[in-house]
């Protein structure tokens, strides 16, 4: 996934082109510029932030998607778990690296920086926290469990609640709607780029149940 800046980016916007196996590019796009650098901090605690880094490029094509083989769980005290559907991930930290979202491993969700990170309480949030995890379609993997069996939609639903668990304390989110966005549209979004202190929004490829490249991401949207 390349985090190129638009020419003519979004105002109060960030994005992160998706493509290939997941929908952060999960090992899979090459190249593109450094990623934008984190908003700065907003003057006083109680004002919500209203802006994010300005948006990158997506990339203009899904990738054809490569056979996984990292099965090594980490071990981490911050988790993000979903009860209705089962989940329950060890979450670690993601800089792009040259622009270029990369998580390593299949078995484990990433807060992306330099955007919001874990916190021990709701009222510490000062970005929308963005995470990102592999949807193999296999089931086992990452968020997998956030789909159907069949691949016909969304597992997750308006009302689950999402909890992110911290060793300072844990914070609990309410899903709000989920939606499908086309891998090339993700990075124009602007309603999913907008910081948002107190967002949650979690990233993943929608798997076709015919085995193809998917060419759609699903996009959870939750507020603690």
């Amino acid at each position: 996934m390349r985090l190129t800046r638009r020419a003519a980016a979004l105002t109060g916007a960030a994005a992160l082109g998706l493509s290939g196996l997941l929908v952060l590019g999960i090992g899979l796009s090459a190249g593109g510029a450094a990623a934008p650098r984190p908003p700065a901090p907003a003057a006083s605690p109680s004002v919500p932030r209203t802006t994010a880094a300005p948006a990158p490029e997506a990339a203009p094509e899904p990738e054809p998607t490569p056979t996984p083989t990292a099965r090594y769980t980490p071990s981490s005290a911050t988790r993000l778990v979903i009860p209705s559907v089962d989940l329950d991930l060890p979450l670690l930290s993601l800089t792009p690296r040259r622009g270029v979202i990369d998580p390593p491993l299949l078995t484990a969700g990433y807060w992306i920086e330099p955007y919001g990170a874990p916190v021990a309480s709701a009222g510490e949030a000062t970005n929308t926290l963005y995470v990102a995890a592999h949807s193999a379609g296999s089931g086992d993997d990452g968020f997998d469990p956030l789909l159907t069996a069949d691949h016909e939609g969304a597992a997750i639903a308006a009302g689950d609640t999402v909890e992110v668990r911290t060793p300072g304390g844990e914070v609990t989110y309410t899903v709000e709607r989920v939606e499908r966005y086309g891998k090339n549209a993700l990075a124009d979004a602007a309603e999913v780029w907008v910081a948002v202190p107190g967002r949650l929004v979690l990233i993943t490829c929608f798997q076709r149940s015919d085995g193809r490249n998917a060419t759609e991401n699903l996009v959870v949207f939750a507020r603690s």
